[in-house]
């Protein structure tokens, strides 16, 4: 069943700012303030890389301003919490020297998962992978619908539905659309293809940008096209070595060869056979 209260955004979480009470007088729906070395960050929260940068000037505004704005916190045990929401901020006041950070606590009916990811969702902007796996994980955990997931985050199901195909991406096309070299049309007509697909030269239209939509749509040729030949050596090569190959080159003779196993036994067998 989807919780209505995350609808409203987190501005109702956020209750009376003018009561902040001790740490041993919090309750479920209170303002505190926590020591600094019992919050810790969340593993499983959307966001993984932070840009150093803007910490710091986040800090050197904590430094003059102090932390306006309270971190919301999930109690993990009786001495310590977690990060819910506001890792940012966290980051930054510890930088900044902060000794107690001005802290909410979620109440019990409130999923953690579904606040960190509105709260990313809202004052920065995700990485698309990131935004992706973290609907993925709610999805997974609470088997919403999509039609369920977009109303959560404020997002239109067809958002979170071209989103969640992005997994199946190829992980350098995902960096490609994690960077922004490319749009998400590109990341959606490159979805079952490999680099191995294209050769140098589009390649390197598609990684800087240069090759529409449209084009990448619609030029079938740009996957190449195997000759008997060069599909007879990969055939006598993947008997010889026992495993997968594909082999590609340019109209320069410049190429690799791919060679695939499935597990870390495979792995250690092949390294052994190519030593010897």
């Amino acid at each position: 069943m989807v919780n209505k209260k995350l609808g409203k955004g987190l501005s109702s979480l956020l209750g009376n700012r003018n009561t902040i009470t001790q740490q041993k007088d919090t309750e479920n729906n209170g303002l505190l303030l926590v020591p600094i070395e019992k919050i810790f960050r969340d593993e499983t929260q959307p966001r993984k890389e932070f840009d150093k940068d803007k910490i710091d000037e986040l800090a050197q505004s904590i430094k003059k301003n102090g932390l306006i704005q309270p971190i919301i916190l999930v109690k993990r045990n009786d001495n310590n919490f977690m990060i819910v929401a506001g890792e940012r901020r966290w980051r930054a006041a510890q930088i900044a020297n902060l000794k107690t950070l001005p802290s909410l606590l979620i109440p019990d009916d409130l999923d953690k998962d579904e606040i960190s990811l509105i709260e990313n969702i809202q004052r920065e902007n995700l990485k698309i992978s990131e935004e992706a796996n973290a609907y993925q994980r709610l999805i997974n955990k609470n088997n919403y619908t999509h039609e369920n997931l977009a109303n959560i985050v404020g997002k239109s199901r067809s958002h979170v539905t071209n989103l969640l195909r992005l997994l199946t991406l190829d992980k350098y096309f995902l960096s490609l659309l994690n960077n922004g070299n490319i749009s998400m049309g590109h990341a959606r007509a490159l979805i079952g293809k490999t680099p191995g697909d294209f050769d140098e030269k589009t390649l390197s239209q598609i990684a800087k940008g240069k090759l529409s939509v449209r084009d990448l749509e619609k030029n079938k040729k740009i996957k190449l096209s195997k000759e008997p030949n060069l599909l007879h050596e990969e055939k006598n090569l993947s008997d010889t070595i026992g495993f997968k190959t594909k082999i590609t080159y340019s109209s320069k003779g410049k190429g690799n060869i791919k060679i695939f196993y499935e597990n870390l036994e495979q792995y250690n067998f092949l390294i052994n056979k190519l030593k010897n």
